[in-house]
């Protein structure tokens, strides 16, 4: 909820020194956003001016459908323009999206005003911001207003004291897409070219679902309006030179309003009651305190003060609270007073959570000369999601770093090695689950017996009262250097995490009632890789200034073990946990062997792993020019490689719904790959056979459509001008600097995947969760440029 005038700087915390500050949720490292400050002792105030101003294309020419005329299609008499007076037969096509219009050019505009200032012992920050921006999509909206400040003041030596306070109003309208037949690609891109129909009254006209078309799908709204409130009060006091104090409290509130809204229509657009006018709305509430005190002891002791002791020790205290109300409607009289007691029918509910977290943690550091550090710590947690019988999750960590090239027998080197400094760590992290995963629940359901409903219920989830935190062990070793008079820097780090009870919902027989399976601690994962980053200044003159940075990380991820359980499915029927592959990796039966000649495709009899969910290898690449001190043009590539995507819109489209030119023209697709796509079509035989002579469908045999997701993106291009001081002179002095950048975003994408975006997912953070990269009638990454202004006063 941040913009970027309110941000000083982003820093990432992970492993071992991560866990012992943030606890048991820190296992994938915490993001540290440095929001911006008053500055006491300044005495004086400086603002600046934000404007920007941007453009969105989709870039995209979504697959036509296609379909064979037949005969009533064909006669004088249909209402079908595309088979009218057409050969039985003939392949017809259509894009309803295209010929629609539906995508449009999209705009970003954004404003922001900072301004900082202070006195001798005090100093204050403020922003504002807004946000403006309309999608590709008719119904997709984003509006964003920002407010933030703080305030701190030094009464005296010893005691500083903060105030933080941040309001953000968000509101964003969404458009139905993805695996959804209201949607925008799911009613295009699964209509078919044999509905099409030109009378005025269509009732598909090219599109999937009676009359669901153009007006239906563009006047259902989808709106969330979000408010949050953060504060936080904070001060320092140093009672003596080597004591230190911290106290910290943060309130953190979000208020949600969701709704959605079909109206009412005399068109059946949407089918049944809801034609009537029907809407969804929700009430989320989401509450989290925190208290934090951290006490820090330094000494110094040794010939000359050579040795240095921080002793650290804290509490932290986490309260989360989530509650939603809910209720819908259905019947309206009209569609202008569309509010829940107006309808002819209604139905709500309620849910609610609440979490606690208490974590106990202590660190000792030894230093010598200021070149060598050796940090001892531990963290205890105690954390309510987790089953009464958990016990408290302790979090170790030791770790060491020095700084050789200060040694003295490291100087001959200085000249080709100028700074050197290894460093290593060892120590445990974790992962919490929701909040209630650990209790049994119930889910409300009314029944009627003797002609009176009452009140109900059926059994939800298990729960799991044994639950207890993931816990990994996690390994780290690495170095810092810098070369050629410190313009080629780089770091490099390896990492072995070992990480044991995993939390993985555990299939249980449908035969026990439940709705949902519970979540329990079950086997092993193991994750390692490299990890380097790069830094190069090719070129320093007067006139031109080279820079280069570069970064790279590898990644094997296995899952070692599953308690004894035998693999079962993570997400669907595609992403699977098997012992020794990678966690959620993509399976299918394997095809054996094609014969063209006699149509004949053999599978393996039992699924097969597919290709990996995670990529194995990330790098990006990022170059930099400066040209006379003020003018910079940069440009970023980035890759991801050896993973692969369920390009389920292909597979959806060419072996359910048909309608794609592949499966109904066989002249598209060679002999060889039309039978590895759909196996044969011949009547009465079986499309694949497994090699113990059984038949299986295209349902078993995905191979062609698991498809490699590796890529490399020209993610931007931009040029910014530091306008020469000289125009700036006659401004009597009221601008003190001004910068303008044009930049342009997600500019090509060279990749063999046969969507058009590896990247996207259809459901990143639902019901899929962190096992799912499926491409599902998802729309992909638009193009963006923008042109911004920067004014500093």
């Amino acid at each position: 909820d941040l913009s970027p005038d309110e941000i000083e700087s982003i820093e990432v915390v992970k492993g071992p020194a991560a866990a012992t500050l943030y606890g048991a949720d820190a296992s994938a490292g915490v993001i540290q956003i440095i929001t911006k400050k008053g500055r006491p002792g300044s005495n004086k105030f400086t603002q600046s001016v934000r404007l920007e101003e941007g453009r969105l294309n989709q870039d995209w020419t979504p697959p036509d459908n296609y379909g064979a005329c037949t005969a009533a299609l064909v006669a004088a008499t249909s209402v079908n323009p595309l088979c009218r007076g057409q050969a039985v037969g003939t392949l017809v096509h259509d894009n309803p999206l295209l010929r629609v219009g539906a995508f449009r050019t999209g705009h970003d505009r954004q404003v922001g005003w900072d301004g900082r200032g202070g006195g001798q012992n005090y100093g204050y920050f403020l922003s504002f911001s807004n946000q403006n921006s309309q999608g590709t999509l008719p119904n997709n909206a984003f509006e964003r207003y920002g407010i933030r400040s703080n305030f701190n003041y030094v009464p005296s030596p010893k005691l500083t004291m903060q105030a933080d306070f941040g309001l953000a109003q968000i509101k964003t309208d969404l458009p139905n897409n993805d695996n959804n037949i209201y949607g925008w690609l799911g009613g295009a891109l699964l209509g078919s070219p044999l509905t099409r129909d030109t009378t005025g009254t269509p009732s598909r006209d090219g599109w999937y679902g009676f009359n669901r078309h153009y007006n239906a799908i563009n006047s259902l709204q989808h709106q969330l309006l979000t408010h949050r409130v953060t504060t936080t009060l904070g001060a320092t006091y140093l009672p003596l030179s080597w004591f230190s104090n911290r106290f910290t409290l943060g309130m953190d509130y979000a208020q949600d309003e969701q709704q959605n809204f079909s109206p009412k229509n005399d068109s059946t657009w949407y089918g049944g009651a809801t034609d009537g006018g029907s809407i969804n709305q929700t009430a989320r509430g989401a509450e989290q305190y925190t208290f934090d005190y951290l006490g820090n002891l330094r000494r110094t002791f040794g010939a000359q003060d050579a040795w240095e002791s921080n002793l650290s020790f804290g509490l932290q205290v986490i309260s989360t609270r989530n509650k939603s109300v809910f209720a819908s409607g259905l019947g309206f009289v009209t569609n202008a007073n569309n509010s829940i007691d107006a309808a002819a029918t209604t139905t709500g509910g309620s849910n609610f959570t609440e979490q606690r977290t208490f974590g106990y943690l202590s660190q000792l550091q030894l230093g010598y000369e200021n070149r060598a550090f050796l940090q001892l710590g531990v963290r205890v947690d105690k954390n309510s999601s987790f089953g009464s019988s958990a016990p408290a999750f302790v979090l170790p960590k030791i770790g060491a770093t020095w700084t050789i090239s200060e040694e003295r027998f490291f100087a001959p080197l200085t000249p080709y090695i100028n700074t050197l400094r290894l460093r290593t760590a060892y120590g445990t992290t974790g992962r919490s689950p929701r909040p209630g995963s650990a209790l049994t629940t119930l889910v409300s359901a009314a029944y009627n017996i003797t002609g009176t409903t009452n009140a109900g219920a059926i059994p939800g989830n298990p729960g799991n009262s044994n639950l207890k935190p993931e816990r990994g062990t996690e390994y780290e070793a690495g170095a810092d250097a810098s070369f050629w008079d410190e313009r080629v820097s780089t770091e490099l780090t390896y990492f072995h995490k070992t990480t044991r009870d995993l939390i993985i919902a555990k299939p249980i027989a449908p035969s026990l009632g439940y709705a949902s399976n519970p979540l329990a601690n079950i086997g092993a994962v193991l994750n390692s890789g490299l990890e380097m980053t790069l830094n190069v200044t090719a070129l320093r003159t007067a006139p031109v200034e080279w820079d280069i940075r570069g970064g790279a990380n590898t990644l094997h991820n296995e899952l070692t073990s599953l308690g004894g359980l035998p693999p079962f499915n993570l997400y669907g029927q595609h992403n699977r946990a098997v012992v020794g592959q990678q966690l959620g990796v993509w399976m299918s039966k394997k095809i054996e062997s094609i014969d063209v000649a006699n149509s004949k495709v053999v599978v393996s009899d039992t699924l097969v792993p597919m290709g990996n969910l995670y990529p194995t290898v990330e790098w990006n690449l990022a170059n930099t020019f400066t040209i006379m001190k003020s003018l910079r043009i940069s440009a970023l590539l980035d890759a991801k490689r050896n993973f692969k995507v369920f390009n389920n819109t292909e597979f959806f489209r060419e072996t359910q719904l048909v309608r794609s030119n592949r499966r109904l023209d066989k002249t598209v697709l060679s002999r060889y790959d039309y039978l590895r796509r759909y196996g044969d079509d011949t009547p009465g035989n079986p499309a694949f056979v497994t090699v113990s002579g059984q038949a299986a469908t295209v349902n078993d045999v995905y191979e062609a459509f698991i498809q490699p997701g590796d890529f490399v993106r020209l993610r931007e291009v931009s040029a910014s001008l530091d306008v020469p001081q000289r125009f700036l002179n006659g401004l009597h002095n009221t601008v003190q600097g001004a910068t303008i950048t044009l930049a342009f975003q997600n500019v090509k994408l060279w990749t063999n995947y046969g969507g058009p975006d590896p990247e996207v997912i259809s459901d990143p953070s639902g019901t899929a969760g962190q096992f799912s990269r499926e491409d599902f009638l998802t729309l992909p990454n638009a193009k963006k440029t923008l042109l911004r202004l920067n004014l500093t006063f």
